[in-house]
């Protein structure tokens, strides 16, 4: 006799998404991909809701694409963490990517953003009739930050 996986019709249905509101969430690593249009990285950062008093573990899904470096900023921001000036007039996120320059999906980060927190705002968006929370502003918590960083990033 095989074994048998049997799941119940509830566990099937997907967890309705997120409320509106303030979270704080911790980054738990990357996982990077080319975008589709080829010219640019989805950092694809894994976030999970922490100190919720219903939602702790819960995923939140951002691409942080390559091709908007003032996110990055904002995100790298409500880490606490500031970009680091690469000595050539450009900026990397704090840390290293390591693996193959020509194939994102292998890299693996190593840095100080793992494992930090970090405030955002949630709104919930709709695509393809499904309703998701996406972040709509990082909230920066860099001591004496200046920077007037991105709002309504949720589309």
């Amino acid at each position: 006799m095989s074994p048998k996986m049997t799941f119940s019709k509830e566990s099937l249905e997907a967890k309705p998404a997120l409320a509106e509101g303030l979270y704080e969430l911790r980054l738990e690593g990357f996982a990077p991909k080319n975008a589709k249009s080829g010219t640019s990285v989805n950092l694809n950062p894994t976030i999970k809701v922490i100190n919720h008093p219903t939602e702790t573990g819960r995923v939140v899904f951002d691409n942080l694409n390559s091709s908007a470096p003032w996110i990055i900023e904002a995100f790298c921001h409500s880490f606490g963490l500031e970009l680091v000036p690469d000595g050539q007039g450009g900026y990397n996120i704090p840390g290293d990517f390591n693996g193959p320059e020509d194939n994102p999906e292998q890299w693996n980060y190593v840095g100080p953003l793992t494992g930090c927190v970090s405030k955002a705002f949630l709104k919930q968006t709709v695509y393809n009739n499904k309703t998701s929370a996406k972040v709509d502003q990082w909230l920066c918590s860099v001591p004496n930050c200046q920077k007037k960083h991105p709002t309504g990033l949720a589309k």
